[in-house]
Order: structure tokens, then C-alpha cells, then sequence
């Protein structure tokens, strides 16, 4: 079954100078005011992208107890356990 993401509407109160602001530095970069505040608000994001369910469960799960991933032999393993 494939999840389907949806974004997430919110309306936000924004006080006049920030938001003259944030129109300056969006029409300086050619971009909607929308698009450069979602824009900012992604790279403030610490992360953001989500692995599926179904992937998150599994994530560590191929590390052996008790051994540094340095220690691996296989580089494979080694790369996909990394992220």
C-alpha cells in the first residue's frame, strides 16, 4: 500500500515589517513570497525528508550488536548503514 503524503495548510499571523521584509528578499530573488517561505522554512527544517514506515523499523537492524560500523568488511553494508 503507498502512503500518500499530504502537505500541511496553516494560516500564520505575520507582523508587517517581517512580512515587507520578506517581500523585499522575494522579489530580490525572483520568487513568489509563498515559494521563498516555504523555501525557508524546509532549510530550517533539521530534516526533511522521513524514511517510509515500513523502511525507519528496519533502519540499524543489519548492524551487529556490539560493532562499529567501521569495522564491517563488507563497503555495501558499510554505505547503506551510513545513512
Amino acid at each position: 500500500m503507498d502512503s500518500v503524503i499530504t502537505p500541511h495548510r496553516k494560516l500564520i499571523d505575520i507582523k508587517p515589517a517581517v512580512f515587507d521584509s520578506l517581500s523585499l528578499e522575494a522579489a530580490r530573488k525572483g520568487v513568489s513570497l509563498k515559494h521563498f517561505i516555504e523555501d525557508l522554512l524546509e532549510k530550517a527544517c533539521p530534516r526533511n525528508e522521513q524514511a517510509p514506515e515500513g523502511i525507519s523499523r528496519l533502519i540499524g537492524s543489519a548492524l551487529p550488536r556490539n560493532k562499529a560500523l567501521s569495522e564491517i568488511d563488507d563497503d555495501r553494508l558499510q554505505y547503506l548503514l551510513s545513512k
